[in-house]
């Protein structure tokens, strides 16, 4: 049984070519990411069980917001303004970083 070369093809590399770096003409800086300050708003689900979809419903049922978003913002800014200076710095980086997240992934599509 005899073992054969495998064919060249038309669009083989030259060794030269092969060794070649790409080259970026652009490059972008983390902080010319971070300080924008854009953002986009789209619909999103975050799972929680009966028992505190009904929690969410009294409250709602008892005036304290007109709907379910509003009761869960009212909660998170209550959590927050708990929070000491260096957790607070610690959320608003997060936040921010999960926010560009949003963003570039919406401006990609």
């Amino acid at each position: 049984m005899a073992i054969s070369k495998p064919a060249k093809s038309k669009n083989s590399l030259k060794n030269s070519e092969v060794d070649a770096k790409p080259s970026f003409k652009e490059t972008t800086k983390k902080e010319d990411i971070l300080t924008d300050n854009k953002e986009v708003s789209f619909p999103v689900n975050i799972r929680v069980d009966n028992h505190i979809r009904n929690k969410v419903s009294a409250l709602i049922n008892l005036g304290v917001a007109k709907n379910a978003k509003a009761v869960v913002e009212h909660m998170i800014e209550s959590e927050i303004a708990e929070l000491n200076e260096s957790e607070k710095t610690r959320f608003d980086r997060m936040y921010n970083i999960l926010e560009q997240k949003d963003y570039m992934s919406k401006s990609l599509k």
